[in-house]
């Protein structure tokens, strides 16, 4: 379940980059610290979980400027990897990561490509970015609570 988990949650980061780890760590800090392997430990900390929520925050108006790069751009892609593959890693060791990575790989080009067609069926981009928003957040919240 645990590899299941991580590969949801990359495909999720795909979306948010910092949405899965931030509340990974908020999970682990309030709900169940036990899920994470002891070197992510750290993520349990308050001072782990302010600054992730924060980012993710800041991710969520940032996405939605019209200056904001495409996630698809080298940076962005890079970003969500490395992301995932620390949810991943904290969840599952080595295996999780990996399967966090790819994942991400798909999340992001996905959801770009799905952004895209709900930006073209709305209207308006704003619209499918809080769809979007909905999707990462609420799908990272039920993969925690139903797989981990």
């Amino acid at each position: 379940m645990i590899l299941l988990a991580a590969l949801l949650l990359g495909l999720l980061t795909g979306a948010r980059t910092f949405m899965a780890l931030a509340l990974v760590s908020g999970y682990a800090l309030v709900i169940a610290p036990d899920p994470l392997i002891e070197s992510f430990a750290w993520l349990s900390e308050w001072w782990a979980f302010i600054p992730l929520i924060a980012l993710a925050g800041l991710e969520l108006w940032g996405d939605k400027q019209p200056r904001t790069p495409s996630r698809t751009r080298i940076g962005g892609v890079l970003a969500r990897l490395i992301a995932a593959a620390v949810a991943g890693a904290a969840l599952g060791g080595i295996p999780a990561a990996i399967a966090g990575i790819v994942g991400a790989a798909g999340g992001a080009y996905g959801c770009a490509y799905a952004r895209n067609v709900l930006s073209k069926r709305f209207k308006s981009d704003l619209q499918a970015a809080l769809v979007e928003d909905a999707f990462a957040i609420g799908g990272t919240l039920a993969v925690l609570i139903l797989l981990v």
